[in-house]
């Protein structure tokens, strides 16, 4: 009995974990958790657990009784036994990944995540100029927050880089407020996660906004900031902050990570 229930079940589990990480890759909602680069091996795995669960289903049926019990006579009178069911281990292993992507509902990282993380805000002066990979070729409307900090990181004087001052942007990110209020009430940060491979190296980027009333958006509002460039200094650093022209409030992007 134990083994006629098995194998359905392991065909069950792990058909399901490929139609789980099939429905997160159509939605987009896979892309909260891992570089979209990475969506070919997805499908890999949803194809080969797919496989492997209907291969139990079409594999062969289990024991009879009178064979089942002949099996243990001999196990038994040889001293051996060989048990490859499937254990409650492994089912909690399979299932766990599918309750816990059912029960907790997909977000990306927010300001929450930033408790403990570190914010890049391009005040780190040490030139590096090896990290820009084509961005002084986009145009300045076109350029992302990473864009923005690759430019600061790679500046050798960030007072008075033409490259940056002056120059307008529209920049696409989420709103977060400094608890601390090192940039003061007229300040807010907006700001991206730049993923490599996973969330777990997911690393903030942020610029500091100049706003009237900044304090009046909260933490998570994505927003749409059209401004220029200004040389400001905040805690004792030389450093663009980007004065606004116009803040507009936004949905949550199809895509809210930058890759680098």
């Amino acid at each position: 009995m134990r083994q006629r229930l098995e194998t359905p079940l392991k065909a069950l589990l792990l058909i399901g974990l490929g139609l789980f990480l099939y429905s997160r890759l159509v939605n987009g909602t896979l892309y909260f958790y891992i570089n979209q680069s990475f969506a070919g091996f997805t499908v890999l795995a949803v194809v080969g657990l797919t496989l492997v669960g209907l291969s139990y289903r079409l594999s062969k049926p289990p024991a009879s009784a009178e064979e089942t019990d002949h099996e243990h006579e001999h196990n038994h009178l040889h001293g051996h036994a060989h048990s490859h069911g499937l254990t409650w281990g492994g089912v909690a292993l399979v299932l766990l990944p599918i309750v816990l992507g059912i029960a907790v509902p997909p977000q990306p990282l927010g300001a929450s995540a930033l408790g403990n993380r570190e914010l890049n805000a391009g005040l780190n002066q040490s030139t590096m100029p090896g990290i820009l990979n084509g961005v002084a070729d986009k145009a300045a409307a076109d350029k992302t927050i990473l864009d923005w900090w690759k430019l600061f990181r790679a500046s050798a004087d960030l007072k008075s880089d033409p490259a940056i001052l002056g120059q307008e942007a529209n920049v696409v990110g989420f709103v977060y407020q400094d608890q601390e209020g090192r940039y003061g009430a007229e300040h807010f940060m907006v700001v991206r996660y730049a993923v490599s491979c996973c969330v777990a190296d997911a690393a903030a980027m942020g610029l500091v906004v100049a706003w009237p009333g900044a304090s009046e958006w909260a933490n998570d509002q994505w927003v749409e900031v059209r401004g220029v460039f200004a040389p400001s200094t905040l805690e004792s650093w030389q450093m663009p902050i980007l004065v606004a022209d116009e803040v507009t409030p936004i949905d949550l992007p199809e895509q809210p990570y930058l890759y680098p």
